[in-house]
């Protein structure tokens, strides 16, 4: 049974990630396009693709760095709203785990507190705005939840994924307050939100990597 995730797990994560943006590239954008400017997938598939791109130049045995690096690279390539955030997000999570080479449940709640906490300050949003941290946020407690229940590693990030996909869904009936999508008010009522979809795919690569563990 695995305890924590080590450097190479996190390089194989973020791969995974980068293929369901990939995969969902089209999906996102339609998403997006009820709500925004319709590039949300474009957006997130070409950021995760230079990111798993540019890891072979990244030699560090620092999680940490791997994501701050990550980070820098996402901010460089993608220009957008989603992009800023998701740099932000990495960039802060990689700050607490600056110098480990392996991350226990803890780790995980504490990187994922901090990408929280980046998104709030950066975004200027919070829970129920119809925004990435309804999928997050929830993804956070789960696995805070799992820390202080002593359930193992796999079961955190099952808990992580199935809170962020719950979170998704209930965007569908809530309000946009924020961005291009608080133009609509009530009309973004009955469409579910892209960036919350963006943070349940992100925890979904996590759920696949440890899924293919015990395949």
């Amino acid at each position: 049974m695995k305890h924590s995730l080590t450097i190479e797990d996190i390089r194989k994560i973020l791969q995974e990630i980068s293929k369901l943006m990939d995969e969902q590239k089209d999906y996102l954008c339609q998403l997006d396009g009820a709500l925004g400017d319709g590039d949300i997938g474009l957006t997130m598939s070409k950021g995760f693709r230079a990111i798993t791109e540019n890891l072979p130049n990244i030699p560090d045995d620092n999680i940490g760095v791997v994501l701050m690096r990550s980070a820098l690279v996402m901010g460089e390539t993608v220009a957008s709203t989603m992009g800023t955030l998701m740099a932000s997000a990495l960039i802060r999570g990689g700050k607490v785990t600056q110098g480990k080479s392996e991350l226990a449940v803890e780790d995980l709640y504490n990187m994922t507190s901090a990408m929280v906490q980046a998104l709030v300050e950066r975004g200027k949003a919070k829970v129920g705005d119809k925004t990435i941290l309804d999928s997050i946020v929830p993804a956070m407690e789960a696995i805070e939840a799992a820390h202080k229940e002593g359930k193992t590693l796999k079961e955190a990030i099952d808990a992580a994924y199935a809170a962020a996909e719950d979170g998704v869904k209930r965007t569908i009936d809530m309000q946009s307050r924020h961005g291009r999508a608080g133009r609509y008010l009530e009309r973004s009522i009955g469409h579910q939100d892209p960036g919350a979809t963006v943070g349940a795919l992100f925890f979904k690569g996590f759920a696949n990597y440890m899924n293919s563990l015990s395949a």
